[in-house]
């Protein structure tokens, strides 16, 4: 089976693809490297990382990484859009056993304050620097989780795992149908570098602006809400 994290940018997607491994490295499931010709490019325009990153999907792609994963329980991290594949295709696969969706996601406007962190911390980067440049990248990510998020799917909102060293592993355990101890697999994930990159919740409230606070709202108002709200219906709805 192939599980597939899908994660905004900047949204905790690196920390939950790493709680969702080590769930199942503790629960006996090695986790396999998918082959070269199956990852995605890595922005240096290389190939193949420690990440099990895949894309762009097509309903090819799809099946040759679940042939990789068969015999195992493997976690395959994303940020490319679904649009390519069949619905069909996907939901007979969801239907099979044979594929799992984790979608990952943070308020947006802790999303751009993590944006201008990565800005500041790579200048020599193209990377958002204002809020008008921050929304404009967000826009496609955000259809991208809507699209993967319409399946059925476990969702991870930020705020309610990344903080908490039980709640996230056990929900991530209870979708695979594994058991582990939810406390070993935070110790573990927490002594990665990853963690490092772990913020605070709510970081809008006291690091940004009331007006670019609304701005950011106003740009995404039913992806806010449904943030605010945790209101997951908001993934049905037609786009």
């Amino acid at each position: 089976m192939i599980v597939i994290s899908y994660g905004i940018r900047k949204s905790g997607s690196t920390f939950a693809f790493e709680l969702a491994k080590t769930v199942l490295e503790l629960a006996g499931y090695s986790q396999v490297l998918l082959p070269e010709a199956l990852l995605a490019p890595a922005n240096n325009g290389t190939r193949g990382r420690r990440i099990n990153a895949a894309g762009p999907w097509t309903d090819d792609l799809l099946a040759q990484v679940i042939e990789a994963g068969q015999g195992t329980k493997t976690v395959v991290r994303t940020h490319a859009n679904p649009r390519r594949l069949s619905s069909t295709r996907v939901v007979d696969a969801l239907d099979a056993g044979e594929l799992k969706i984790h979608v990952v996601f943070r308020d947006p406007r802790d999303t751009v304050l993590s944006l201008f962190d990565e800005a500041r911390d790579k200048p020599e980067k193209n990377k958002a620097r204002t809020v008008d440049d921050a929304i404009d990248r967000l826009r496609p990510r955000i259809r991208s989780l809507w699209h993967w998020g319409s399946y059925p799917s476990l969702k991870l909102l930020y705020d309610d795992f990344a903080f908490d060293p039980v709640t996230g592993p056990q929900l991530i355990a209870d979708d695979l149908g594994v058991t582990i101890d939810p406390h070993e697999v935070w110790r573990i994930v927490s002594s990665r570098r990853t963690r490092k990159n772990v913020a605070q919740p709510r970081r809008y409230t006291t690091e940004m602006s009331a007006t670019d606070a609304a701005r950011i709202a106003a740009a995404f108002p039913g992806y806010t809400q449904m943030v605010e709200q945790r209101d997951f219906g908001w993934f049905s709805y037609e786009r």
